[in-house]
């Protein structure tokens, strides 16, 4: 009785320890090329808005397959979780919709969202590698996490458990310190301003932010702005067939029907002599 006692206890704490850790896993998406590429995909986890030819991004089945999936209107925010370059050198994203619907976009016409890897960009000479917490007197209380110093965006949760850690620092231009958070109950790589955790944006900068990186997004993906169709002219990327793995298929498939012919009329004659 003991041992199963012991047994279960040691059970206990190895999932308590090994929960924390799941809970840092990367959500894939639920798409079939990506399950057979997905060695071949690349992270990528940053916000985009759309930016096509003739004002709009269509959506594809896959890169290797031009069905159309849907088509959005320039200026859509879209979260891309992964990507993947083709034979040819164009680099498609994959989004994911509440319901689990899939689609594949070339993100050459997708302009990226100002965000804090960008500012980590745009700021490294100032970010001083420091590591720390905030103060224990916070927990409890509903701290705010910023998308970056200056930004206006953040989500706010109550600091449980233990007080956000952070490991480097920025002092902005009115003095203000902010640390930048790793991970923290769901939240990855946000900012917290050190000096007032718990302040809104305008307690922060009652005069307004100083002018941060480029905020209003960057040039797309690709490097140049997308040009407009001209009249007649599809110029628009879209999926290219593998007819090489096609051919392959077709090839395999004739081989086995023809090996399958050849052994029936094999069984045929033989039950013919007998």
């Amino acid at each position: 009785m003991k041992r199963a006692l012991y047994g279960l206890a040691a059970f206990i704490c190895c999932m308590l320890w090994v929960l924390p850790a799941r809970a840092d896993v990367l959500i894939e998406p639920m798409d079939s090329f990506y399950e057979e590429h997905s060695e071949e995909c690349s992270y990528m986890g940053r916000s985009f808005t759309t930016n096509g030819p003739d004002g709009k991004v269509i959506v594809y089945k896959s890169p290797k397959l031009p069905e159309v999936v849907d088509t959005w209107e320039n200026g859509r925010e879209v979260y891309i979780r992964f990507t993947y370059e083709d034979r040819d050198g164009v680099v498609w994203g994959i989004y994911e919709d509440y319901v689990g619907i899939t689609g594949w976009m070339p993100m050459d016409y997708m302009e990226l969202i100002y965000d804090s890897i960008s500012f980590q960009e745009d700021y490294s000479e100032e970010i001083e590698d420091e590591m720390g917490s905030l103060d224990e007197k916070y927990l409890d209380e509903e701290i705010r996490f910023w998308k970056y110093p200056g930004s206006e965006k953040y989500d706010s949760i109550k600091a449980e458990s233990y007080a956000p850690e952070y490991r480097c620092v920025y002092v902005d231009e009115n003095g203000k310190s902010w640390g930048r958070i790793g991970y923290y109950f769901g939240m990855r790589d946000v900012w917290v301003c050190i000096d007032a955790p718990t302040a809104d944006y305008g307690e922060i900068y009652p005069d307004g932010a100083p002018q941060i990186g480029k905020q209003d997004g960057e040039k797309p993906q690709g490097g140049a702005e997308p040009e407009e169709t001209p009249a007649g002219e599809d110029r628009r990327i879209v999926p290219k067939p593998d007819y090489g793995m096609v051919a392959l298929t077709i090839i395999l498939v004739l081989l086995v029907a023809a090996v399958t012919a050849a052994l029936l009329l094999f069984l045929r004659k033989k039950g013919n002599r007998g």
